[in-house]
């Protein structure tokens, strides 16, 4: 399986997509914001396999986020999956969504999250 940067500053939607994917057999560090992504790719010797981030988030939206992480070389590559409650969410123009991997839209099945990870 993978090993998975999951940022959602929604303790108990964290909680539940962390056990979820745990229990399918992925590896889970977890943050509430895109400030607390970037500290654990700082801080991580491995690097994860795909980010999940929410877009709606405090200190840092994952837009933002995703930005960061395109703007350096070391993870340009990282496949990133974006997640929004929001379906007509203006930060989600066409540029973002070309820079991201996918976007899962709350609430979403585990079919849907399980089809977007084997894609990548």
């Amino acid at each position: 399986m993978c090993r998975i940067l999951l940022l959602e500053d929604n303790a108990d939607m964290q909680s539940l997509l962390r056990d979820l994917l745990e229990w399918g057999g992925h590896s889970v560090v977890a943050g509430r914001s895109g400030k607390e992504g970037l500290d654990a790719l700082h801080m991580h010797h491995e690097m994860p396999d795909v980010i999940i981030s929410d877009v709606t988030m405090p200190h840092m939206d994952g837009v933002a986020f995703l930005q960061a992480v395109r703007q350096n070389p070391n993870w340009q590559g990282l496949p990133f999956i974006l997640m929004s409650a929001n379906p007509y969410d203006e930060r989600l123009d066409a540029d973002v969504l070309a820079h991201s991997n996918g976007v899962l839209r709350k609430p979403f099945s585990l079919e849907e999250l399980d089809q977007l990870l084997n894609q990548l």
